[in-house]
């Protein structure tokens, strides 16, 4: 059987491929191909456990069992990355590579007068310096597109469960993000604004600890350096 393997942000520069095509015999379990990955592509023993993987856009187990055509994708921890409007369940969830329109969005999910607490959070890219590479010129996001999509559409489900969220929103910049650039905002429209506030919050916590959005930091040096929980890697200059 054949598995196409996909490798994001860190684990792309490690690799030194953003995909490829790996044949196996026989029945076969997730721990297999990482195995096979790991041989053909040793730096990326240098992440140990932290790696994760998700086949046909689902995070699991090593214990999967694959098939043939299946999509394995080599997932690094993650540093949280077009759709448009506010969809009928009153959410709207947007991948864009242009700046955030955020008087838009907060437009969409205000204008309920059922709805007292409105709370939003913007992450914005600030001005950083780099002891070896200089000043941070700006920041560029790489994204799992499909599966993102699907998660950030799951974490708003789960914060309506959770909190009386009628209305939200996620919007996540991919690309390039200057300096003072928004990359990201979420906003919630909740009856009363403390349930807003814990809503906002979780969103945030989860969209950066699950979603798979990777952060490359570019400096005045022409270095790029990827930005993970405790790691830095280099990406080789194009």
């Amino acid at each position: 059987m054949v598995i196409r393997v996909l490798f994001f942000g860190p684990a792309q520069t490690a690799a030194g491929v953003g995909a490829c095509s790996v044949s196996l015999d026989g029945p076969a379990a997730l721990d297999r191909l990482v195995e096979h990955l790991i041989g053909e592509y040793p730096a990326l023993a240098g992440f140990g456990e932290s790696l994760r993987y998700a086949v046909n856009e689902e995070f699991t187990e090593m214990t999967r069992s694959l098939s043939d055509n299946d999509e394995v994708a080599v997932i690094p921890p993650v540093s949280g990355g077009s759709d448009a409007g506010l969809g009928t369940s009153g959410e709207c969830i947007a991948l864009v590579d242009s700046a955030i329109d955020a008087a838009g969005v907060l437009s969409l999910v205000g204008g309920d007068g059922r709805l007292g607490g409105i709370v939003s959070f913007q992450g914005v890219t600030r001005a950083d310096s780099h002891p070896k590479h200089g000043e941070l010129v700006r920041l560029e996001y790489q994204v799992y597109d499909a599966m993102a999509r699907k998660q950030l559409h799951a974490l708003m489900a789960t914060a309506k469960r959770r909190w009386p969220v009628e209305r939200g929103a996620i919007v996540h910049r991919v690309g390039p993000v200057g300096i003072g650039e928004a990359s990201v905002l979420i906003a919630v429209a909740c009856p009363h604004r403390a349930e807003a506030f814990e809503a906002c919050q979780w969103l945030i916590d989860e969209l950066k600890r699950e979603v798979p959005i990777w952060k490359c930091e570019q400096w005045s040096d022409g270095q790029a350096t990827w930005s993970g929980p405790g790691h830095e890697i280099d990406r080789p200059k194009e």
